[in-house]
């Protein structure tokens, strides 16, 4: 793996990239000899789970209305913002 000080990649941040590209090799980023960040190319395989083109993507019917859960105390009262400038706040 090729290292790399910080001011010298701010200053070929392209060719790192590109020489990123056509080796595939990651190049760790250095300060002060210490290895702080790590440039790599992005992951080719797509998530398993979790996405809307899942094959067993499920929403349930309930989703946008939950059931109502028994409640031992009242909800306060809800109060709307006012609709325009000029109107009183209630």
């Amino acid at each position: 793996m090729k290292q790399v000080g910080l001011y010298e990649a701010k200053s070929k941040l392209s060719a790192l990239v590109s020489a990123l590209i056509e080796s595939g090799d990651p190049v760790s980023l250095t300060k002060h000899g210490r290895v702080v960040a790590e440039i790599r190319l992005p992951s080719v395989s797509s998530p398993s789970r979790g996405g809307l083109s899942a094959e067993n993507f499920f929403i349930s019917p309930e989703f946008d209305h939950p059931a109502k859960k028994p409640s031992s105390s009242p909800s306060p009262p809800r109060i709307d913002p006012p609709e325009g400038p000029d109107e009183p706040r209630k």
